[in-house]
């Protein structure tokens, strides 16, 4: 067959390939675009099928100077129209074009907010969209009881994203209302909202003008955000919505678009569901999810992977560095009256066990990962593909498609409320995969009131719960894979 001959959805799947990202290993790395520039030059057929991978997806930078002009000339291009499915609107100069000095600007503080709004009301004109994603800046000041530490440039204010959600939610609705009036052929099916800050903000969700909105999504991807304060002492710990967030995800935010949902993506940036917040998805039913991805989730109790079970209409479940706490230590009796975590499922050391010698309480949970898997493959009847990673450098927020499926080493994991940044202590990586722990002096045994630092600090013997449990959690991660594969 002659290459002028090839039907033109399999010349369509073949341009497609060559979109590639600039380096797979790196997790900010971008899609290089020149050899689809490159092809659209072979032939106006070649040139037909190449555009509409060119410009499938748009984006708006609003920091960017002059950023809404030039988008407001891309929207008005006919070939453009056609081809645009996605779009991303970008509320802040990332960090690699801070670094670089980008002369962006904030656009909240000038008429560049009237741009914006203007400039996002034109994806009325795009008739085939049926994705959006809105990226918020990593950085994020929560609700403070005080402030010892000033916000800096690169920190996002509620007040902005609420603003940045609003204009985009106004332009949704009105596309909307045109797809009915001017027989635009889709609505906006899938959200996605990356770094969306871990707090409740009602004044907007439970608007008109979010339901609106979000009565159309099938397809929910959310990244959530954390005040982080990357200059110690660290105290973000403690921060309010760190305790509250993810009850208003399970009770408030996800019940309502439970029927609609057949995607769903819940990933933050710290480990979530277990402490200071707690989520263990109680009441929450998806009839019609086919798609499951968590990213950052830790199980620390045994009914903790129930409400993913419950979802029979699964074909699809991504963990992404999802892992089992297996010891726990709460520093201070003030941070656990506060936090009013749930306690079932674990053992309570003595006091002094691994060398902890101040006043707080430390735990120990029996989990395994075999018992998730069995439960997995028996529980999920529909399940069709599983995945599973456990990399830091990995991206898969934005490559859930291409996440693979490994046990790692890493899926154990500890937590220590005495230790920053981060109280979530990940087992060693090491190039072969030992999965040693460090969790105080490694010893449960209790430490002699006369002992020394170093018996006190120092881990003298080796704590690895993923060796302890490697047999079973094969024999049964072995057993997952291949009951899927076979269903298909």
């Amino acid at each position: 067959m002659a290459i002028s001959n090839i039907p033109g959805e399999i010349l369509s799947a073949i341009l497609a390939q060559l979109l590639e990202y600039q380096d797979y290993d790196d997790p900010k790395s971008h899609i290089y675009y020149g050899y689809l520039r490159d092809a659209r030059l072979v032939c106006r057929r070649w040139n037909e099928f190449a555009t509409a991978h060119l410009f499938r997806t748009l984006t708006l930078d609003v920091a960017r100077e002059n950023a809404t002009m030039s988008w407001k000339g891309i929207i008005n291009s006919g070939m453009i129209q056609q081809a645009a499915r996605d779009i991303v609107i970008c509320s802040h100069l990332s960090d690699a074009e801070r670094d670089m000095g980008s002369d962006g600007e904030d656009w909240c503080d000038h008429d560049s907010s009237l741009y914006f709004s203007d400039a996002v009301r034109g994806i009325a004109k795009l008739p085939n969209l049926n994705s959006l994603q809105i990226c918020f800046a990593k950085k994020c000041l929560g609700a403070r009881e005080y402030r010892w530490w000033e916000e800096d440039e690169d920190t996002e204010p509620i007040w902005q994203r609420l603003q940045v959600l609003r204009a985009v939610f106004r332009a949704i609705r009105t596309r909307h209302a045109a797809v009915g009036r001017d027989n635009l052929p889709s609505a906006i099916r899938s959200l996605t909202l990356k770094n969306l800050q871990n707090i409740p903000i009602p004044q907007f969700t439970a608007s008109e003008l979010y339901k609106d909105v979000m009565k159309h999504v099938n397809e929910l991807h959310l990244l959530i955000a954390h005040e982080f304060n990357e200059h110690g002492p660290d105290h973000d710990l403690d921060r309010l919505e760190r305790q509250t967030y993810e009850p208003h995800l399970q009770r408030e935010l996800l019940p309502p678009l439970a029927h609609q949902l057949r995607s769903l993506t819940l990933t933050f940036r710290e480990c979530w569901g277990v402490i200071p917040g707690y989520f263990d998805g109680d009441g929450l039913v998806f009839p019609n999810l086919r798609t499951l991805t968590l990213g950052e989730f830790v199980i620390g109790h045994h009914n903790q992977f129930d409400w993913v079970l419950a979802q029979k209409s699964l074909e699809t479940l991504r963990l992404d560095r999802c892992c089992i706490v297996s010891y726990l230590r709460v520093c201070d009796d003030d941070q656990w009256d506060r936090w009013h975590v749930p306690a079932h499922d674990w053992y309570e050391y003595p006091k002094g066990s691994f060398g902890f010698d101040d006043n707080g309480r430390t735990f120990g949970f029996s989990g395994t990962w075999e018992t998730v898997y069995d439960r997995v493959r028996e529980g999920l009847p529909e399940l069709r593909e599983f995945c599973s990673v456990h990399h830091r450098w990995s991206n898969t927020f934005d490559r859930r498609e291409n996440m693979g499926a490994s046990m790692s080493a890493l899926r154990y994991i500890t937590f220590d409320s005495g230790l920053c940044p981060s109280p979530w202590i990940e087992a060693r990586y090491g190039p072969y995969g030992t999965g040693d722990m460090e969790f105080g002096n490694n010893d449960p045994a209790v430490c002699p009131s006369d002992a020394t630092d170093r018996q006190r600090y120092t881990p003298e013997k080796p704590l690895n719960r993923a060796k302890e449990t490697e047999l079973g959690d094969r024999r049964a991660f072995e057993e997952l894979l291949r009951a899927v594969w076979e269903r298909r």
